[in-house]
Parts: C-alpha cells; sequence; structure tokens
C-alpha cells in the first residue's frame, strides 16, 4: 500500500524527470546540419556546455596527470631560486602573466628597412612593422584592431583564386590596395574527421584557420598573420569582380542556392560547389604579407618532420627516435634558435591537431636568426578526442623547448585559467564567433598536459639534464 501510494504521489514527477532527459537527449542526438552559419550548432553546443568539463582552475582541473605534478613542484622550486620572470604565481590571471613577458619579447630589425609604401593604411603599417622575431604586436594601438577591421569589411574589388592550392582559395583585392586570402567555411564546426581518412584527403576548415590565429596570440607567439572571420556575398564579391575561372563556374543548386566551385589542384568541381544561402558564404580571411617571388621578401624551407603523403610509406623520422640527434641538430642551418622554434612549432600543431606541415616561410632579409611564420592551418581541429602524438615528435625526439614556451604551459596547467577559457574569450571578438565547437576547446587542455608530459619524461626517464631540455634562450 505504500509503495503504491509513492507511486501514486510522485508519478509526475518520475514522468516530468523523463520526458526532461528525452528531451536533452533528442537535442544532442540531432544530426548535424549542413549550415555552416553561426547558428550552425546552439543546440548541440548548450548540452555541451550543460555537460562540460571546467574550464576555470587551470587545465589540470579536468586533466590532472601526476607525474606532470611532481615536475611541476620542481619546475616551481628551480625557478623561485632563480626569482626569474618565469616563477608562476597560481593566483596570477593568464594573461597577465603572458604580457609581462611580452614586454620582454626581445626586439629586432624592422621589415620597413626592406619595404616601403605610403605608411598609410593599417596594412602598410602592419607591413612596415614586422619585426624581425615576431609579426604584429597586438597592443600596438596604431594599426592592429583597424587591420582586423579592414578584413573583416572593406570593400572588395577584385577576387582571384590560388591553382596551386588543393581547395579553393580566394586571393582577394580590396579598394585601400590590401590584398588577403580568402578560405571558406566548407563544413559545420561540430564536423569531425572521418576515422578512415588519412589526413592528406582532408578537407582544410576556415575556423581552423581562425582559432589558429587566436590560439598563437594567447600563446605570445604572434607568428600567424592576422586572420578573422568574414561573411562574403558571393553576387557581389565573387560574381561582379570575380575573375573568369570563378565566374563561369556559378550556377543555382537544386535548392536554390547560389553556387560556384572556381579552379583549383583537386576539389574543384561541381561535386565540391560552394554554395551560399541563398547567396551569402562564411570564411576566414588573412591578410597577405610583404609580396613574394624574384628578389621579394619570403622564403621557405621543408620542415625536417614532413610526411611523405602516402598511404603506406614512414617518413625516416617516423621510424627513427633517434632521427632529432643525429638529423636535425647537426645541421649547419639549424644551428642557433631553429631547433627550438621548430620545438615551438611542434607544440602549436599537437594543440591544434595539425598534421600537415610540410613547409615553413621566413622572411629572407632578417637572415637565420628570425622566428618561423605559421602559415596555413587550415587542417587543424579535426579530432576533438584524438591527440596526434606525432605531431609533437619535435619537442619527444629533440627533447628541447623554450624556457618562455613552458612556462606559459605551466601557468595555463596550474591556472587560475585555463587554454580553452583564454582562447573562447579570444575568439569571442571574431565577427563569426561561435568558431570553435566545445569538444576542440576541451581538446586544447587535455593536450597541455601531454606536453608537459613529454617534458617531464625527458628529465626523468631519458636522463636528460634539466639545463640541456629547458632552455633560455631570451626568445620570449
Amino acid at each position: 500500500m505504500l509503495k503504491r501510494t509513492f507511486y501514486t504521489n510522485n508519478s509526475w514527477k518520475v514522468a516530468f524527470v523523463t520526458l526532461s532527459i528525452f528531451a536533452l537527449l533528442s537535442l544532442y542526438y540531432q544530426p548535424p546540419t549542413q549550415l555552416v552559419l553561426r547558428g550552425a550548432f546552439p543546440k548541440r553546443d548548450f548540452i555541451q556546455k550543460l555537460f562540460a568539463p571546467s574550464d576555470a582552475g587551470g587545465c589540470r582541473v579536468n586533466y590532472t596527470i601526476p607525474e606532470v605534478d611532481t615536475f611541476i613542484r620542481e619546475y616551481q622550486e628551480k625557478s623561485n631560486l632563480l626569482d626569474s620572470v618565469f616563477k608562476v604565481d597560481e593566483q596570477e590571471p593568464y594573461l597577465s602573466f603572458l604580457a609581462k613577458l611580452n614586454k620582454l619579447k626581445r626586439k629586432g630589425k624592422l621589415m620597413k628597412e626592406f619595404v616601403k609604401n605610403n605608411n598609410t593604411w593599417a596594412w602598410e603599417i602592419f607591413h612596415q612593422q614586422i619585426n624581425q622575431y615576431f609579426l604584429y604586436d597586438s597592443e600596438d594601438t596604431s594599426y592592429y584592431e583597424q587591420l582586423l577591421k579592414d578584413l573583416s569589411q572593406r570593400k572588395i574589388t577584385f577576387t582571384d583564386i590560388n591553382p596551386f592550392s588543393s581547395h579553393l582559395v580566394l586571393t582577394v583585392h580590396f579598394d585601400n590596395g590590401m590584398k588577403g586570402v580568402y578560405k571558406f567555411m566548407r563544413t559545420p564546426r561540430d564536423h569531425e574527421v572521418l576515422p578512415n581518412h588519412f589526413f592528406f584527403s582532408d578537407i582544410e576548415r576556415a575556423h581552423s584557420e581562425i582559432a589558429s590565429f587566436h590560439l598563437d596570440k594567447v600563446l605570445g607567439f604572434h607568428r600567424v598573420p592576422p586572420t578573422v572571420g568574414r561573411v562574403l556575398n558571393i553576387t557581389e564579391d565573387i560574381g561582379k569582380v570575380g575573375v573568369d575561372l570563378l565566374t563561369n563556374t556559378l550556377h543555382k543548386s537544386p535548392a536554390g542556392n547560389l553556387c560556384f566551385f572556381g579552379k583549383c589542384k583537386d576539389y574543384c568541381k561541381v561535386d565540391f560547389s560552394i554554395c551560399g544561402t541563398p547567396d551569402t558564404v562564411e570564411g576566414s580571411m588573412s591578410v597577405f604579407l610583404p609580396r613574394r617571388g624574384f628578389n621579394q621578401s619570403i622564403y621557405w624551407i621543408q620542415s625536417p618532420w614532413i610526411r611523405t603523403y602516402h598511404f603506406s610509406i614512414k617518413a625516416r623520422w617516423e621510424q627513427d627516435e633517434q632521427f632529432c640527434e643525429t638529423e636535425v641538430k647537426t645541421r649547419e642551418d639549424f644551428k642557433g634558435r631553429r631547433v627550438l622554434d621548430f620545438t615551438d612549432v611542434g607544440v602549436f600543431d599537437f594543440l591544434i591537431g595539425n598534421l600537415d606541415r610540410h613547409h615553413i616561410e621566413l622572411f629572407e632579409h632578417f637572415g637565420n636568426d628570425t622566428s618561423l611564420i605559421h602559415l596555413d592551418n587550415g587542417r587543424g581541429f579535426g579530432k576533438s578526442k584524438y591527440d596526434c602524438m606525432s605531431c609533437m615528435s619535435p619537442v619527444r625526439q629533440c627533447c628541447m623547448i623554450r624556457l618562455s614556451t613552458l612556462a606559459k604551459l605551466v601557468k595555463l596547467y596550474i591556472g587560475p585559467d585555463s587554454l580553452s577559457h583564454v582562447l573562447r574569450k579570444s575568439l569571442e571578438a571574431d565577427p563569426l564567433s561561435p568558431i570553435l565547437w566545445e569538444p576542440h576547446l576541451d581538446s586544447v587542455d587535455r593536450r597541455v598536459g601531454q606536453i608537459l608530459k613529454v617534458i617531464s619524461e625527458c628529465i626523468n626517464k631519458k636522463g636528460k639534464p634539466w639545463q640541456e631540455v629547458i632552455i633560455d634562450d631570451g626568445f620570449y
């Protein structure tokens, strides 16, 4: 009798809870939409945020690693002993810590010694202020904010294509003489790379370009060209001012939307058309660096950790853990800062999950003593649950990391701010926000701990001396 009374009196509560659970599950498991507009995943994001790990208190709140905790205690003891700028205070906000390091950035030659222009528009100031050791200063109010605004809003006067790209990429000319590189949002933000696809058959993601720029900025590297989200009007920005290779491919989809496919190496045919809703598309716009070509300022070098781009053949570095010691550190052109620059690239590519780092570009005018430019990041943020440990091979095989890079990772690990938190806040400023799906933001917190674990193992398992693994070369 008591049992029957209980169910009778509480049946409405049981029904309410049951219906609520089914309602939440129905939102979460709805098929992902093919739209890639800003509202492409609001319901799924609501559920993700509802049950998402906390991003307050540092990356270790959700992804603590015992050996990393031990390593950080050793780091703290050494930095306290030195009383250096790299001493990490658990109560200090990350951006405050980063600002202190940025003030100590080594300054080198400026591009204005080699590139002449009117120094009037934001893009012209940006070109002249490119430093030997970094591309831009995000605190420089003379051009930075205006440059991002121009990339997202200035009138487009001409659009061309890059015929050498595997995907359709536009070269965009603006009414103030600025040029930009535009990549399209080909998938929703919550699209994951198919498990059976090789990375070299993967499509490029514009939201990865935008997020990579912001990640590079919050890490204090400043080696990714300023990039911003922008909506293009296919009728105005392509149909009226595009080259024939674009305009000749304009057509209407069965749904009545305006589409085109242009020309490129692999993914430019009607099967891979880019379609508007009905004639607007989203994408990333990156500012052009000083011009390339004969007697120009940029040249490239092949990454020692380049992949074979073959389904069954592995590169030498993938088979030899001594590769860095025998093949990289012994190279004459890798003397000085170059090895540490590539370990920074390894950290960066591991955080975004980018397997597609084949070449690196540099400014020829600055000689060998210059930073690497982190270009072409469109194949990042494709697998939120998978950590590409091979992307970290420069760090693991060389067993080296720049002290300033390590200090930032330690700070993000212990808090009070996690990497996902500062990255999310930075991305909110983009016109196409939200940029990253919540599971991708969560993944960068998990990966911070994995990087620190590799460094810890170099010292504690491989027996490398602390001073040979963690290098203070004066570059912050």
